[in-house]
């Protein structure tokens, strides 16, 4: 007997995305995979963006428009818009990429029936032209992804159940990080190891302002971190978010022999003294293929940076600062 075929919703959270949103809609309805239902939120948009909803949803019954009544910020507008799929698998969209015809087909064969998530590679060229070439590798081991959250909510596949499973979601944790973290606890993140979008990068996005209202210093950077990442750090290690989050991940990850790295990096991390701190540093360095996520061609180089990263991290990062 042929076994039934997963469902597939496609979350959406949209806020004055008129300019880009027919590329992506249109890029959806392409999927070869069929899709039981396209959930856009939008949260007070004042452009065009609800009248092109409204008009895809006119001929396709299966998109479904809500508005929220207030302004929930773009974190806790996707967050509440997961609550609304009633398919066993979602498909989380930003409004203005643009997908490649086999993306959900692709990563609705990875997820299979055991993992919680699945996520893919993408492109970030500077203008859209097929075959892209600026293919971006998520980092995709649970030690990096502790540190910052490499893999963004537009290549990431969720089990809906696993979704609706979490309930300690903060506002000021970005969803797509808390995900990640959350999936390896509840079946574990799988890879399906293709480019499966366009990524749009400009001015306007909202990853791009948020990183340009809240990065404290420059943005390529060179020698800086190695200096004043360590102050970042300690800065950093004084927020009430930081313990909760580095605290939730410690407890979680307790007695199990698989996230004993992970258990021990964020024990480290929670205490607030210099040995700590230089013992992290030295773990770091000692697993860096995990911690960095992937070799380096020069090994010394490799190791220096391991030692260093936590403040070459805390230097650039900016999610905590939802």
């Amino acid at each position: 007997m042929e076994q039934k075929r997963p469902t597939v919703a496609v979350v959406m959270a949209t806020y004055n995305g008129a300019k880009y949103i027919k590329e992506q809609l249109d890029s959806i309805l392409a999927q070869r995979y069929p899709i039981q239902e396209i959930i856009i939120q939008d949260d007070g948009s004042t452009d065009d963006t609800l009248a092109i909803v409204r008009d895809y949803a006119s001929r396709y019954p299966h998109i479904h428009l809500f508005q929220n009544e207030q302004n929930k910020g773009f974190n806790l507008n996707f967050i509440t818009a997961f609550q609304r799929a009633s398919a066993d698998l979602i498909c989380i969209s930003d409004q203005d990429d643009i997908w490649f015809s086999d993306k959900i087909e692709k990563q609705v064969e990875a997820i299979g029936t055991q993992y919680a998530a699945c996520c893919s590679d993408h492109f970030r060229d500077e203008v859209y032209q097929y075959p892209c070439t600026y293919r971006r590798n998520p980092q995709n081991t649970f030690e990096s992804q502790i540190f910052t959250s490499h893999i963004p909510g537009h290549c990431l596949m969720v089990r809906t159940s696993f979704l609706k499973g979490i309930t300690n979601w903060d506002k000021h944790i970005p969803y797509d990080w808390w995900i990640v973290i959350n999936s390896h606890f509840h079946g574990g993140l799988v890879k399906a190891p293709y480019p499966l979008n366009w990524y749009r990068p400009y001015a306007e996005s909202v990853a791009t302002k948020h990183r340009a209202k809240y990065q404290r210093h420059a943005s390529n950077p060179t020698w800086q971190p190695y200096l004043y990442g360590w102050a970042d750090y300690s800065s950093l290690q004084q927020r009430e978010l930081w313990q909760k989050f580095y605290g939730y991940i410690h407890e979680q990850t307790t007695g199990n022999p698989a996230f004993a790295l992970v258990h021990q990096l964020t024990g480290l991390m929670l205490k607030k003294n210099v040995w700590s701190l230089l013992r992290l540093c030295w773990l770091c360095m000692k697993h860096t293929d995990l911690v960095h996520g992937k070799k380096h061609p020069n090994r010394f180089m490799a190791r220096l940076r391991g030692f260093f990263y936590p403040q070459i991290w805390a230097y650039s990062t900016t999610n905590f600062d939802y």
